[in-house]
């Protein structure tokens, strides 16, 4: 049954996705634009092949993300990031997500392993909770999931954790929070590793 979009003989809006181009050579392909936001066919077809795609749950973080050889930036799909599945190119990349420390935010990483399946999650770990404990905020309604099987079995005891409110009730640590310059160097070296992996 047509909809009342296509009745009146109009569009419905394109799905949006945000990237920052973290790589000069790769901004110089698409005409030195370094962030942009337009359509996931068009993003899709992009004709490069990063080496890295970074996933950064937060607007604010990742405007302050700067260059990174072979890298890419998805901005702020919170739980639409099942569409990564719809661009090849990043599948064939090695990617790396970073989110909130909270339930949503864990939840969110399963859903993006659930299409990525060599996701690598970055500062989403007890050591990085636990070391910015006076950053901690509280997470008014948690997510409901008791399983998210896509998480690793350290990712699941973290998630288990908030959620059983083990530290505190509706503990969360939201990456915005984090020291830009511890995050820098761990957001590096987490490249590092997974070039030199992949």
């Amino acid at each position: 049954m047509a909809d009342a979009w296509t009745l009146r003989g109009l569009k419905r809006p394109a799905t949006l996705v945000r990237l920052r181009v973290l790589d000069p050579a790769l901004r110089a392909s698409i005409g030195g634009l370094g962030d942009l936001c337009a359509p996931l066919a068009m993003i899709a077809h992009l004709g490069w092949q990063p080496t890295t795609v970074l996933i950064v749950e937060n607007l604010q973080t990742g405007l302050a993300l700067q260059d990174l050889p072979g890298t890419v930036a998805i901005i702020g799909l919170g739980y639409a990031v099942e569409l990564l599945g719809n661009i090849p190119w990043a599948s064939r990349t090695a990617c790396l997500y970073w989110g909130d420390i909270d339930t949503h935010g864990l939840a969110i990483l399963h859903r993006a392993r659930s299409v990525l399946p060599n996701l690598v999650s970055v500062m989403m770990d007890d050591t990085t909770l636990h070391r910015f404990t006076d950053l901690w905020s509280n997470e008014i309604g948690q997510s409901a999931a008791e399983v998210l099987p896509a998480l690793t079995l350290a990712e699941h005891a973290l998630y288990d954790g908030l959620r059983s409110n083990r530290w505190g009730q509706g503990v969360r640590l939201e990456q915005e929070r984090i020291s830009w310059d511890y995050a820098w160097l761990a957001l590096c070296a987490a490249v590092t590793q997974a070039t030199a992996i992949d």
